[in-house]
């Protein structure tokens, strides 16, 4: 296959033309369902406030003249939070109400019980009161038929009021993609191991594990694989049979012992192997069967790179996810950077509004990807001088 390569810009068109939002659906209890893509518009089934309601503890009254400061008012009934008084407020009285009660017929305006003296069954008003206060008007929130969630909006704690509401109690949502996390290397023992000789321990499993569940709440299960073609194979078609996707660590560049885009070009399909990009060069993007097959480089910085910048966004968008997965915002930059000749993006933290450079920006590095908070995007071909703007985007 020809080695040359393609920039970020068209890798990322490639895959967005490969992978679409899936249509399956399932309808789960509304505890089970935070953290899930709706599948349907959700529209309100009513207004709210669903009537007019007070907005304090306090007493309605039917008229401007009893709402003057100093009007003495009779007492002539009260009404609470999931009562209603249906007798007309006269002129002369006050109906004592709570808040969140209905307001009783011809309430004019409320006063807070804070500015009134109670006398008796006579209240004196020491403060005067307008039109309309403290009323809560039905539909002042949204009114029947608003567009309360669109589809592709994730369920977070915020917008689970808007399900209740509708009494969206088994809200339909998209179907997870099941994703298997494979790490490839002759060295590479589990994290749970003590590591021997030339061994080292798993990072890499554990970090997409965890970065798959940042996207879809669950950790996939992680797989070890040594430098063997046919285990290779064996562990992508295993995997390809059982998941949406696969995200394999290491064994993605050209070496001797490099076996996954090789084995793919047999059994599967690569849409593109090698990005102009800084770290993550060898990132490969193929398919087996229906599965979708992310070839990720073995050097954990890389690899932590090339998650954020393909695999989040194919996962959000198999989730059906309207959300983007990187959004770019111009920031000061606080450090020198030369053009790399291809689009070098790297780590960082905010230090006094400034972007400073995370921890080491070697590929090999694991501080980076912990200390970052920023992923900054430099140009191919543009030098970048501490105080310019530059473009980046949040992590996590």
């Amino acid at each position: 296959m020809s080695r040359e390569l393609l920039t970020y810009d068209a890798a990322l068109e490639i895959m967005r033309g490969a992978i679409h939002p899936t249509k399956r659906t399932e309808r789960l209890a509304l505890e089970n369902a935070v953290g899930r893509i709706i599948a349907t518009d959700l529209h309100a089934e009513g207004d709210n406030p669903r009537f007019d309601n007070s907005g304090v503890d306090g007493y309605a009254i039917s008229c401007a003249e009893d709402g003057l400061e100093g009007a003495v008012l009779v007492l002539s009934d009260s009404v609470s939070a999931g009562s209603q008084s249906l007798t007309r407020i006269e002129k002369g009285t006050a109906v004592r109400i709570f808040t969140g009660a209905p307001t009783p017929p011809g309430t004019w305006g409320i006063v807070m019980q804070e500015d009134v003296s109670l006398n008796g069954g006579r209240i004196q008003i020491s403060r005067m009161v307008s039109q309309g206060d403290f009323i809560r008007r039905a539909g002042a929130d949204f009114q029947f038929g608003k567009l309360l969630m669109k589809s592709g909006t994730r369920i977070d704690p915020s917008n689970v009021p808007l399900l209740a509401f509708n009494g969206e109690v088994r809200p339909p949502v998209f179907v997870r993609p099941k994703v298997a996390v494979i790490s490839t290397g002759d060295e590479i023992v589990s994290s749970a191991d003590i590591p021997s000789g030339p061994q080292i321990r798993d990072t890499n499993g554990p970090m997409l594990a965890a970065l798959t569940g940042s996207v879809l709440g669950n950790w996939p299960e992680i797989v070890l694989v040594r430098d063997n073609r046919q285990e290779v194979v064996d562990a992508i078609w295993r995997a390809s049979e059982l998941s949406d996707v696969v995200i394999l660590s290491g064994g993605a560049s050209v070496g001797d012992r490099d076996f996954v885009a090789s084995v793919l070009q047999q059994i599967g399909h690569i849409h593109f192997h090698g990005v102009k990009i800084r770290p993550g060069k060898p990132v490969l993007f193929g398919q087996v069967g229906a599965s979708f097959v992310f070839g990720l480089p073995g050097n954990p910085a890389s690899s932590y790179v090339c998650f954020e910048l393909f695999v989040r966004e194919a996962l959000l968008r198999l989730t059906g996810a309207l959300e983007p997965p990187l959004r770019w915002w111009p920031m000061r930059l606080g450090f020198d950077h030369k053009a790399m000749g291809r689009d070098d993006f790297v780590r960082a933290r905010m230090q006094d509004g400034i972007l400073q450079s995370a921890g080491e920006q070697g590929s090999f590095g694991i501080i980076s990807p912990a200390e970052a908070e920023f992923l900054i995007r430099f140009p191919v071909d543009q030098d970048l001088y501490s105080g310019d703007t530059c473009l980046a985007a949040a992590l996590g």
